[in-house]
């Protein structure tokens, strides 16, 4: 519940601190701004147009107790922290027209305030009974009100339905909505590209191999002339290394054997004479081994070429070129067992279909019985809001499945003796259907045996400990309004509730009453809130009996409805 209110420069309001109660609480006068200030911290649009004259900032505050765990859930979810069952919602408005949302402190999106705002409070408005209007929403307020006989069956069927779409998506996959003369060039395409890689004959480690024979290809003159100066200066010519080394060995193999050392010296000169022999040989091998053909190297070229045409097109390298062969395979082969593939998912449906049938009616009927048991319920609640000649009835209308069933359902409705049943936006007023919400409410509110929450624009706050009824009381008046404010007392009983209102026989229900008022002062207008002391509860309901024209006989009047309304 909300324990606490504050709002700072907003609207008329410079600073304000409001402590509300469990109960029913009664908020008459000029309300504009509270409402507007709540619907900030719940998330809703901000407009600087809300943000009091002559200030930059404004701060719109609440602070909430829940034990709720689907508000532990989500504030986890985004690592808030709270402590103590105790959240603050702050939410900080600037005349520049951005505003900051905060969450115990935390700077959070929005979107995630009005998640948050979900788990907590139930904002009520005519907004609200327009949603009502809407026939896309009868069957979510049908299956919350039979959430206990509808629930398990509706799993069932929503495990077949999606099982059901998997095999559709399947299905749509492999055809890829082509016609077959788009299969048949996917077809030839492919074939061509198997054909193209194929007929290369690729080797992985071919690639770099060539590189280095179009480096040796390319260079292979200078590599001839170097090879040859190379083995000139070591064996062939007049002066080289090996006639040079020979010569150095026989000096010291004469004096050998008058040292040891030199004994090794000659030995180790003798064996690199040897070496350089051979590496002179080799030297001549190779170089009369290299060849200058011209067409060896365009035969180079044209096969780089090659690969690297497959390497555009199929991959940067050849492994990735043998992995595209693999995919394009594979789909070739998916293709071409498509015919045979497409009957087994087709056969597969249409025995998940004729499941899904069953499934489907089972929901059906059990929301058909629910139906009924809503329309006596609700009937019951409308007349006891001095509704006497509604009819109410669930229809029901066979179509296509989809996540709910195959039912499409509208509310319908006749508020006078003798008109025709119709459907309920074509037949209700504000006031009628200001009280049909208000017995939709009554009627979840007073079913404890659901324990999950639903969240959606609808029913979605039903469970949650506070609701706030803004414009409850379009449209109604006399017994109508009395009976309704009764109704904001007995849900009050059972959880927090707001109300704003402007008649009389609403607000004398209230277990706690706030007045807002304008004053002004230095020629600025202020927005005061003050809860009532019983006394001021009398005054503040004999004016909105007469107005400015209170009399004796007017506050008797407004004595005797608080007296009866706290008698029931």
């Amino acid at each position: 519940m909300i324990l606490e209110m504050y709002m700072k420069n907003c609207a008329l309001i410079e600073e304000s601190r409001l402590t509300i109660n469990s109960g029913l609480n009664i908020l008459t006068g000029e309300t504009g701004a509270i409402i507007e200030a709540l619907g900030l911290c719940l998330g809703e649009k901000y407009d600087r147009s809300f943000l009091r004259k002559g200030t930059d900032k404004g701060v719109c505050e609440i602070l909430v107790s829940s034990k709720s765990s689907n508000l532990k859930e989500v504030l986890d979810k985004y690592d808030i922290d709270y402590d103590d069952d105790e959240i603050i919602i702050t939410r900080v408005i600037y005349s520049d027209g951005k505003s900051v949302a905060r969450i115990n402190g935390r700077t959070v999106k929005v979107s995630i305030l009005k998640e948050v705002a979900c788990t907590i409070v139930d904002l009520h408005s005519q907004h609200q009974n327009q949603v009502l209007l809407n026939k896309d929403t009868h069957i979510r307020f049908l299956d919350l009100f039979g959430e206990k006989d509808i629930q398990k069956l509706k799993a069932n069927y929503k495990e077949s339905y999606n099982e059901f779409n998997k095999i559709k998506k399947e299905l749509n996959d492999l055809n890829e909505n082509k016609d077959d003369m788009e299969i048949q060039r996917e077809i030839d395409l492919i074939k061509f590209q198997i054909n193209e890689i194929d007929a290369a004959n690729l080797n992985p480690e071919e690639y770099e191999d060539l590189k280095s024979q179009r480096e040796l290809c390319r260079n292979s003159e200078k590599i001839y002339n170097n090879l040859s100066l190379s083995y000139e200066k070591l064996y062939e010519g007049n002066i080289n290394a090996v006639d040079l080394i020979g010569m150095a060995s026989k000096e010291l193999s004469d004096i050998a054997s008058y040292d040891k050392n030199i004994s090794e010296y000659s030995e180790n000169i003798e064996r690199i004479m040897y070496e350089l022999q051979d590496i002179s040989r080799e030297i001549r091998d190779y170089k009369e081994n290299i060849s200058f053909n011209p067409y060896e190297m365009e035969e180079i070229e044209q096969r780089i070429d090659q690969i690297n045409n497959l390497r555009r097109k199929y991959g940067n390298s050849i492994e990735d070129i043998f992995e595209y062969r693999q995919k394009i395979q594979n789909r070739l082969d998916e293709i071409l067992n498509r015919d045979e593939k497409v009957a087994a998912l087709k056969a597969e449906l249409e025995k998940l279909e004729s499941v899904l049938y069953d499934k489907a009616k089972e929901v059906s009927k059990a929301r058909k019985k629910v139906a009924v048991d809503l329309q006596d319920v609700l009937i019951e609640e409308l007349h006891s809001l001095n509704m006497k000649n509604v009819v109410f009835e669930v229809s029901f209308r066979e179509i296509p499945f989809n996540q709910n069933g195959c039912d499409d359902v509208e509310f319908m409705a006749s508020f006078n003796l003798g008109e025709d049943i119709k459907p309920i936006y074509k037949v209700a007023s504000g006031g009628e259907m200001s009280r049909f919400m208000l017995a939709f409410k009554t009627i979840l509110a007073d079913i404890d045996e659901i324990d999950t929450l639903v969240f959606d624009e609808i029913a979605g706050a039903v469970k949650l400990p506070t609701i706030v009824f803004d414009e409850i009381d379009t449209g109604i008046s006399g017994i109508a309004a009395q009976i309704v404010g009764e109704k904001l007392s007995k849900i009050g009983k059972k959880k927090q509730v707001m109300c704003i209102t402007h008649l009389p026989q609403i607000a004398a229900n209230g277990h706690t009453h706030y007045r807002i008022e304008k004053n002004t002062s230095n020629n600025r207008t202020y927005t005061n809130i003050k809860e009532l002391t019983f006394d001021e509860r009398i005054d503040e309901i004999a004016r909105l009996i007469a107005g400015n024209n209170i009399t004796e006989k007017t506050i008797e009047h407004a004595h005797e409805i608080i007296e009866l309304a706290q008698c029931d």
